[in-house]
């Protein structure tokens, strides 16, 4: 199988361990206001971290993000694909990132973590601790990781392979994983 059907399929698995997609996003500490009153600026200018995320905001956080941890770009024959192709019927409501090795840049756990704690620091909640899979000789073959914020759920997949490593994040509007319920769509578990 080559790289692109391993990160299907890949993809595909990490679907099944999503939880909670249809959830309201945030917890209260997040949706609390704060104490100070508005200032004229702060009542026609929203705040950066307010109001819905567009599918094109969610691009531009998955391309930053990963670039700040130094992974390397978003796959290009990844990209290239359908978007209905990598996700099914969901992918009209997602946003995905695909890495896999590098000679600039290799991946690895650590690297993983980083990507994690870079995603908390921008406001992402992790309501799940993370899964990792140990292989038989100690190595981490597997790390996952689910992210949440103003109505989106991110998916994190870390995945060493025989011959490569693959580092993805796949992201979901909730709202629209909910119409695609409604219609008779596949649906997430959760």
């Amino acid at each position: 199988m080559n790289r692109v059907g391993w990160t299907v399929a890949g993809l595909a698995a990490a679907m099944l361990g999503v939880t909670g997609c249809g959830g309201e996003g945030g917890s209260a500490a997040q949706n609390k206001d704060t104490a100070s009153a508005p200032t004229a600026s702060s009542a026609t200018t929203p705040p950066e971290d307010s109001g819905p995320i567009t599918k094109t905001e969610m691009r531009i956080l998955l391309d930053s993000v990963t670039a700040d941890v130094g992974a390397p770009p978003n796959d290009p024959d990844w990209a290239r694909l359908d978007p209905k192709f990598q996700i099914g019927n969901l992918g009209d409501c997602t946003v995905s990132y695909k890495g896999f090795d590098t000679s600039a840049a290799t991946l690895d756990v650590s690297r993983t973590n980083a990507l994690a704690d870079a995603l908390t620091g921008r406001g992402w909640t992790e309501p799940h601790k993370r899964k990792v899979r140990t292989a038989a000789d100690g190595t981490v073959d597997r790390v996952e990781g689910v992210f949440k914020k103003r109505g989106w759920t991110v998916v994190m997949e870390y995945r060493l392979f025989t011959d490569n490593r693959s580092l993805g994040l796949t992201a979901f509007d909730e709202a629209c994983v909910k119409k695609v319920r409604g219609a008779g769509g596949a649906a997430l578990p959760g």
